[in-house]
């Protein structure tokens, strides 16, 4: 039986909430998920409530997305945590690096984005069968040290030749072999054909001190999922993992150095102009909630885009503008 997943979205929009709301269902994954739409109950909730993987907008009332996400790391919560955001989100996304969150989103996002988010998650928690074949044990010990320190759930065994492995094979069923191409006896490329005869399933990464491309090309032409070059560390097998099982790979970089929107405040307006339609949003805006009033749409009329779709994330846009601005209320 699969463990429940507890899941947090944290969020003041209610479009990312019904988004992330509507992809969690769409896994038919054992999901539990709770919501907020301030940082204050978000912070309350990562630190009371075991949530396994949540979704954390950068502002939010009361408490910002980032300072929950921080105080929580700093209390020990280990939760798998996407923060998002609209661009652009420089000091948000060097934040995520700094607390190691695991994705950052940018807006407007997909149900699709989501959904690979949540299910990188479920596999990655779920426990990871490896088996590590190479002769030095030095050299085992190593490597079984570095998937420590990978996000898989890794349960590790280990061999120290070819026939052990075939061995082992015979009576385990493993997800993952690290296998050394250079042993004496049955080498690595024999070995690998051996155990791909015994569990067709296996996803087998070659690895080697020896730089030889031809040995390399010889290796991922027989099946092997990727060659690592001896040493090396815990985000080079997170990058072979999830290429390996068809995981979405985490993006904690931001998309461009280019805003979306052009942003004026001019007295008591906001205007908010979206630059790939040129579509103009406009707004009065207040030191108290609600922030945003009297919303004017000035719809380009060539636009290929929709008003209604630039819409709540020109609200974001211009909320995230009034609070860079210090002009709302804490």
């Amino acid at each position: 039986m699969e463990r429940t997943i507890t899941m947090l979205i944290a969020d003041d929009s209610p479009l990312t909430q019904e988004i992330l709301t509507e992809a969690a269902r769409s896994t038919k994954l054992p999901l539990r998920f709770t919501s907020t739409d301030n940082g204050r109950e978000c912070l309350t909730l990562l630190n009371g409530a075991n949530i396994d993987l949540a979704f954390i907008d950068v502002h939010m009332p009361e408490l910002t997305g980032t300072q929950a996400f921080w105080s929580a790391r700093k209390q020990g919560i280990q939760t798998f945590v996407t923060l998002m955001s609209t661009p652009p989100a420089a000091e948000a996304v060097d934040m995520a690096i700094k607390l190691r969150a695991h994705e950052f989103l940018f807006k407007p996002f997909t149900a699709g984005d989501a959904i690979g988010i949540i299910k990188t998650y479920a596999r990655i928690s779920a426990p990871t069968k490896i088996l590590i074949v190479d002769d030095s044990s030095a050299v085992r010990q190593i490597v079984q040290k570095v998937l420590h320190g990978s996000v898989f759930n890794c349960e590790i065994t280990e061999a120290a030749n070819g026939e052990t492995a075939a061995d082992l094979c015979r009576t385990t069923e493993f997800d993952v072999v690290f296998l050394d191409r250079n042993m004496p006896g049955m080498d690595g490329l024999a070995t690998m054909r051996r155990l791909q005869v015994i569990q067709s399933s296996l996803k087998i990464v070659m690895m080697s001190g020896e730089h030889n491309l031809d040995k390399e090309r010889q290796a991922l032409d027989a099946g092997a999922r990727a060659f690592l070059q001896k040493p090396f560390g815990s985000e080079e097998v997170d990058k072979v993992l999830h290429a390996a099982f068809g995981l979405r790979s985490p993006n904690l970089k931001l998309q461009s150095s280019e805003p979306n929107f052009d942003v004026a405040i001019e007295g008591s307006t906001i205007r908010v102009a979206h630059k790939a339609s040129g579509h103009i949003f406009e707004y009065l805006w207040s030191q108290t909630p609600p922030y945003l009033r009297n919303a004017v749409v000035r719809s380009a009329r060539a636009g290929a885009i929709a008003p209604g779709r630039v819409a709540p994330v020109a609200q974001e846009t211009a909320l995230m503008k009034l609070r860079h601005a210090h002009l709302l209320a804490a």
